[in-house]
């Protein structure tokens, strides 16, 4: 199989009819042995090998019975044989569920019940946590994941027929920041539509000479459909790292002349505790990446002050198929500030909190509100979760922003987390942003806690930088001169670490 000797475009492999399948073998055909992914170790995985090892997967799931309409589970780490697994479970029709690899017993009990998975593959290394919980999953399968399962089928495209707008295709758990996750119902058409709306918007991502360092994880849509399944319709290489090492992460973009990087925040910030980044070579990136949680612009600010490197912020969630609006290469503005704009046929409104029923002009704060082809189908088995989201013809995010006169999104906070200070609203993310001015300040939460009469007010909890100091005396009067009275912290506590979600998600509940 040889490289077509013509860029394509995007119409020749990533059409509004594709399917996640058909990308992975239009992209075989289109780039052969090229590497589509090379790991840590320098194995290489071409686009070609990529396609027939999901073919194998898929065949070999069909022979065992396991096919159209089954909830197949992935327990793995970042890895060849999980892109193996993914490409393979999706190719056989089979919904394609993932979970988090650092998940314990009562969270992927959770997960497969709540699914129906009825067989869960695990990488050996994470069989035996799962093997725990084999009184409490009677009726699913338990398989290793390792190449024996699938290397003796046929590498065939799987005669299996697909309806892209219909069939549930792919059910990754949301992060569940606030109780159990909840599974997000996505079909092929929703994958491919962001896919398509990342290629459009990322003119860099669909040039094929262009190389991304990923680490973040294949079970998160991030990782999975915004990262590499656009490197892989545009036919890029990938870089993938099954976790985060800032040398070696350094090291790659140096040596291979890396262009693309995406980050979430936590990782921003701690490459700002890094004595040399302003030495080290960061040249070859087109700019960084970053979403998934909330950033804070002072820090985005910093990093591009020490490297020199554009950071620009997106947005998006797993129920939008990881994008809504995106930052264009070309835009006249601060791309740290500001989620973007809209991307190719997605709609944004921002409703009123009360009623949501209302729509708010320009400027005005309340819930941003959604429509597009990457909106889910809906959240698993959860009608009143379902209700509540969506609504004429709308998803209701839960986030909190305004959209200014220039169309541009501008996100505050979530709903659900906002703080009641004497029937006054406090936005914990913009004291977040106050607080990490302050440059001892390596990473801030701030939460709602309650007195004994009930009354909540604002509380920080600090993670500093090392061989730093700072008071909390010091870190209250910052706030003070910057924000209303009314949305000073009240109190402050330091911790060596702000609990996060693997997507960078502040894990409140546990604070």
């Amino acid at each position: 199989m040889t490289i077509r000797p013509h860029r394509l475009t995007l119409e020749e492999i990533a059409s509004p009819e594709s399917t996640i399948p058909s990308i992975v073998r239009e992209a075989a055909n289109a780039y052969g042995d090229k590497p589509f992914i090379v790991d840590g170790a320098g194995r290489i995985l071409t686009f070609a090998e990529n396609w027939r090892r999901a073919n194998r997967f898929a065949n070999a799931l069909l022979a065992a019975g396991i096919g159209k309409g089954t909830v197949v589970g992935l327990f793995s780490p970042n890895s060849f044989d999980f892109v193996t697994a993914g490409y393979g479970i999706l190719a056989s029709g089979a919904v394609f569920t993932p979970f988090n690899s650092s998940y314990k017993q009562r969270e992927l009990i959770h997960q497969i019940c709540n699914s129906g998975a009825s067989v869960v593959f695990a990488a050996r290394s994470l069989m035996p946590r799962l093997l725990e919980c084999r009184d409490r999953i009677q009726g699913c399968r338990l398989v290793e994941l390792e190449p024996g399962f699938w290397e003796s089928a046929p590498a065939t495209s799987p005669n299996v027929e697909i309806d892209r707008d219909r069939d549930l295709a792919f059910l990754p758990y949301s992060s569940g920041t606030t109780g159990f996750s909840k599974g997000i119902e996505l079909t092929q058409s929703n994958l491919v539509a962001a896919v398509r709306q990342l290629l459009f918007s990322q003119h860099g991502m669909h040039d094929p000479e262009s190389q991304s360092y990923v680490f973040l994880p294949l079970y998160h849509i991030y990782g999975f459909n915004v990262v590499m399944n656009v490197v892989l319709a545009g036919g890029n290489t990938l870089h993938l790292r099954a976790w985060f090492d800032m040398d070696d992460c350094l090291d790659t973009i140096e040596r291979e002349g890396i262009g693309n990087l995406p980050l979430v925040p936590p990782v921003l910030l701690n490459m700002l505790s890094r004595d040399d980044l302003g030495r080290r070579d960061l040249s070859s990136l087109r700019w960084i990446n970053i979403g998934a949680a909330p950033v804070p612009v002072p820090a985005v600010h910093r990093f591009v002050e020490i490297t020199g490197v554009t950071v620009r912020q997106g947005y998006g969630m797993t129920e939008t198929s990881g994008i809504a609006t995106v930052n264009p290469p070309e835009a006249p503005w601060d791309v740290a500030e500001t989620a973007g704009i809209p991307v190719m046929g997605m709609d944004a409104a921002i409703f009123d909190l009360e009623s949501g029923n209302r729509e708010l002009p320009a400027g005005e704060t309340g819930e941003l509100a959604l429509r597009g082809p990457g909106i889910m189908r809906g959240y698993h088995s959860a009608p009143e979760e379902n209700a509540i989201a969506l609504r004429n013809g709308w998803f209701y995010t839960g986030d909190i922003g305004h959209i200014d006169g220039n169309g541009r999104v501008h996100l505050v906070d979530r709903k659900r987390e906002m703080i009641k200070y004497k029937g006054f609203q406090v936005l914990p993310a913009e004291l977040e942003s106050v607080i990490l001015e302050l440059a001892e300040v390596r990473d801030v939460a701030v939460i709602g806690v309650r007195d004994s009469h009930g009354a909540e007010s604002p509380k920080a909890f600090v993670a500093l930088h090392p061989n730093r100091q700072l008071t909390a005396e010091r870190i209250q009067a910052h706030v003070k001169s910057q924000v209303a009275g009314y949305k000073q912290v009240r109190a402050v506590e330091f911790i060596d670490t702000i609990p996060r979600s693997p997507a960078g998600k502040i894990l409140r509940r546990l604070l």
